[in-house]
């Protein structure tokens, strides 16, 4: 379709209806599908968007946890299912997303929201952690994002709505102490986020990326050795140490506090509605503020 028959097309709806008549906060019907969505940001987004009326397709390493938010969710009346698995497995991506669609019938919304930190040194960073967080943090929604892209590029779904949410953080931004894996890594979705929206844009396809700074969830907390997970054979233990005294300072978040999941979500139903339909290839920083002075 060329753009003055897509403009044409999105003015004749515009005009047969006021498009503000409605709550364009609402994702009625949609299918959201959120990869480690069991608990922290993903499972709250999964909690606003299924009150939005989206149905909720939840993946999460953890399927205690990830039954558990289904759980909920169905109690409260929406529709939603699980499917666990390693997101590192190569072969798991194609399989979560056949999946979804077997059992919705179709996918409009993507969030990679899977991930978490391996810190360490520059000087001590030992490749294998280098490696594990590019996988987590690259390849997975690399192979995620490419796993949908019959389904999204066939002709019969072409005016379906279609987004991608990928996470980011300040770390890909500005970099951060004791993170050159984790911060090369989220410099690294951005670029892939913009190349989705550039490339799938003919398809109706939007692409952004969110920009965390200090969210109040497990990974930023200080570590207890409570949360561990064992990864391509590696433990790998949640948490922020509690000496970093200068990122935990809030004195340069104008905003004052660290941000909530609850904030978090709110980003992530923005991007996934309507009132975002000509939002593509951007950034958006949820920091309370934080680097809008400049890295002190």
């Amino acid at each position: 379709m060329s753009a003055s028959n897509r403009l044409q097309q999105v003015q004749s709806h515009l005009e047969a209806a006021d498009p503000f008549a409605q709550d364009r906060t609402r994702i009625d019907g949609h299918v959201v599908l959120i990869t480690g969505a069991a608990q922290g940001i993903g499972r709250a987004t999964a909690s606003l968007l299924a009150r939005q009326g989206a149905r909720i397709a939840i993946n999460d390493l953890d399927e205690a946890k990830a039954k558990l938010a289904v759980d909920e969710l169905t109690a409260a009346g929406h529709e939603a299912f699980h499917v666990a698995g390693d997101m590192l497995d190569e072969g798991f991506p194609p399989k979560l997303v056949n999946a979804v669609i077997q059992r919705f019938g179709k996918i409009n919304c993507l969030i990679n929201n899977a991930g978490f930190c391996f810190d360490s040194a520059l000087h001590k960073m030992s490749e294998e952690k280098f490696d594990v967080i590019m996988k987590i943090h690259n390849y997975v929604p690399y192979r995620m994002i490419k796993a949908l892209s019959t389904h999204w590029m066939d002709p019969a779904n072409l005016e379906m709505p279609k987004c991608v949410i990928n996470i980011a953080s300040t770390s890909g931004l500005h970099g951060a102490m004791g993170q050159i894996n984790y911060s090369t890594a989220k410099a690294g979705i951005i670029g892939m986020t913009k190349t989705v929206a550039s490339e799938w844009a003919r398809y109706n396809v939007r692409a952004n990326t969110v920009a965390y700074g200090w969210i109040d969830t497990r990974i930023t907390r200080p570590p207890t050795g409570a949360e561990k997970m064992v990864l391509a054979g590696q433990e790998i233990v949640s948490g922020i140490p509690l000496n970093a005294k200068k990122w935990r300072d809030t004195s340069d978040i104008p905003l004052g506090r660290p941000g909530t999941i609850t904030d978090a979500a709110g980003v992530m139903l923005f991007l996934a509605c309507p009132l975002s339909s000509y939002v593509t290839g951007t950034v958006i920083e949820c920091t309370g503020g934080r680097y809008m002075y400049g890295i002190r």
